[in-house]
């Protein structure tokens, strides 16, 4: 009775194991048919300065690749990404990126200043030094896509060669034929008016006198104490010699009132742009 029993256990566990086994060698075998069963695609693969075609049965741009034996640099991409599925007849395009530190030379430009001297006249200037170009090197940090630079950046720069700037002298004595020569230490450009000491440019309280008790009339010249201070000596060309003498309320800024002894001549003058040379 045991011996019947034991060996009708054995029989179960046979038949337990054979199917098991069974449909284990079953599934493998549907696998593998699937993937026989896969379509095989043709796509169009553009790399390395080439172009081709390659049929494939893999499932993503990435095991195509993969599977036609191109392989991706670290800074290297695709076009389109390797997770998206294949379509027959699909491009895709390999970009393959480097990058180079380069140096360019560049020249640094020079300025030009300007210095005053009493050794020229008014108008005259002069070169003493001409300007000359320095030299720098610049460290560029290049991208290339497939060959074609597609941006740069700085790294760094370092001077070769320092510029020279250009120095210009420029004049800043002036002379009359009458009165020999002047020496300005400081030029202004002004809009001048001109008056007469009479009520027809003073008003009708008219004195003949200014501000500063000086008697009105050429070359006393009204002024903006804050621009230029009274008592100073002046040349205004077109003018001539004068003194700020006199202030007045419409004269404030860069504008200056110049004397004149008779209406006519005050009037005659007009508005005008002068140059005030400030005397020492």
């Amino acid at each position: 009775m045991l011996r019947t029993k034991a060996r009708g256990a054995a029989a179960a566990a046979l038949c337990v194991v054979i199917i098991i086994s069974g449909a284990v060698a079953a599934g493998i075998s549907r696998s593998d048919a699937e993937v026989a069963q896969l379509p095989a695609l043709e796509i169009i693969v553009k790399a390395d300065g080439s172009e081709q075609r390659v049929l494939t049965s893999q499932a993503t741009v990435g095991e195509a690749l993969e599977d036609a034996g191109i392989s991706l640099g670290s800074a290297d991409y695709v076009i389109p990404s390797p997770n998206t599925k294949l379509r027959a007849g699909m491009t895709v395009r390999v970009v393959r990126v480097t990058e180079k530190v380069i140096v360019e030379e560049q020249p640094i430009g020079f300025k030009t200043r300007k210095q005053p001297t009493n050794s020229l006249r008014v108008g005259l200037t002069q070169v003493v030094e001409e300007g000359k170009r320095g030299l720098k090197n610049v460290y560029y940090r290049v991208r290339y896509e497939d060959g074609v630079e597609k941006s740069r950046s700085v790294i760094r720069s370092e001077v070769v060669q320092q510029p020279q700037d250009r120095l210009i002298l420029f004049g800043e004595r002036g002379a009359l034929a009458s009165r020999g020569w002047f020496v300005s230490r400081k030029v202004l450009i002004m809009h001048a008016t001109a008056y007469d000491p009479g009520p027809r440019s003073c008003g009708r309280y008219a004195s003949g006198r200014t501000s500063t008790g000086m008697r009105a009339g050429y070359g006393v010249v009204a002024v903006d104490p804050r621009i230029i201070k009274l008592g100073t000596k002046l040349y205004i060309e077109g003018y001539g010699f004068a003194i700020a003498g006199d202030r007045g309320s419409a004269i404030k800024g860069n504008r200056i009132d110049l004397g004149f002894d008779t209406y006519r001549e005050a009037a005659r003058f007009g508005r005008k742009t002068v140059k005030v040379h400030i005397l020492d």
